[in-house]
């Protein structure tokens, strides 16, 4: 077995364990879903999509692009970093402007990109995530200075 399966494996235990622990909470339909519809969508979902890296896994050709212990470590603990920093700052900065900051701190951890594109990207988060949660759905989200 090629050893970029075992990831995909313990994912697809994961997956069956979300769709059975479900069922007792009420799965519902699509009009009316239970408790249990939005895990149970889940765990078929990271099941069908851990089946396919698994059988796609071992016919790759090439270098295996998987995680690779003791390698961009940095990259993790820098995103850690990030993560720990925002929880501090949320309540303080608001979610607009710590948002921002976070998603421009994160894709410093990534390939170089131009700042145009990282700025983009940051306002793009941040203007979606406030239409989506803030104006429809009615979540309050820490205001901060603003």
């Amino acid at each position: 077995m090629h050893k970029d399966q075992f990831s995909p494996l313990f994912l697809l235990v994961v997956a069956v364990y979300f769709c059975i622990e479900s069922v007792p909470l009420g799965i519902g339909s699509l009009r009316n879903p239970g408790a249990g519809f939005l895990p149970f969508l889940s765990g078929v979902l990271l099941g069908c999509l851990s089946l396919g890296i698994f059988f796609t896994s071992g016919t790759m050709k090439g270098k295996a692009s998987g995680f690779v212990p003791g390698k961009d470590w940095k990259n993790g603990a820098w995103v850690l970093a990030c993560l720990f920093l925002y929880f501090l700052v949320l309540e303080r900065l608001g979610f607009i402007i710590t948002t921002f900051f976070f998603i421009i701190l994160l894709q410093l951890s990534f390939r170089p990109r131009r700042w145009v594109g990282i700025v983009m990207i940051s306002v793009l988060t941040v203007l979606c995530s406030y239409l989506l949660f803030v104006r429809p759905l009615g979540v309050v989200m820490p205001e901060g200075i603003f």
